[in-house]
């Protein structure tokens, strides 16, 4: 067991499971890490639209969870190695799936 490994991984994962949850409950569009601002209007269903985007950082923040159990009950190797393995997979996966999320609720007529 590598309780290090946890120690540093489960509050690393944690902060994407909250980022998800967070995202899911404001009331106004959230973004992409980018500062991005919404004109008002501009998204056409705020709620489905940050519920989506939870869904999302709750899907990536999975692979973190796994990782973290991985490497704290199987040891520091495995769950380096299934980190690099998520990240490699999961960080270029987040702008495909935002993109989509956006295009799916965006409204051009209101820009």
């Amino acid at each position: 067991m590598s309780i290090i490994y946890g120690i540093i991984m489960g509050p690393c994962s944690a902060v994407f499971t909250g980022l998800g949850i967070y995202v899911m409950r404001k009331k106004d569009p959230g973004n992409f890490w980018t500062g991005q601002e919404f004109k008002p209007g501009e998204i056409k269903d705020v709620k489905a639209y940050n519920k989506a985007l939870g869904k999302m950082w709750i899907a990536f923040s999975v692979l973190m969870w796994i990782d973290t159990f991985l490497g704290t009950f199987m040891g520091g190797k495995i769950g380096g190695i299934c980190l690099i393995a998520s990240f490699v997979v999961g960080i270029p996966m987040l702008p495909v799936v935002y993109n989509g999320i956006y295009k799916k609720y965006y409204d051009p007529t209101k820009v």
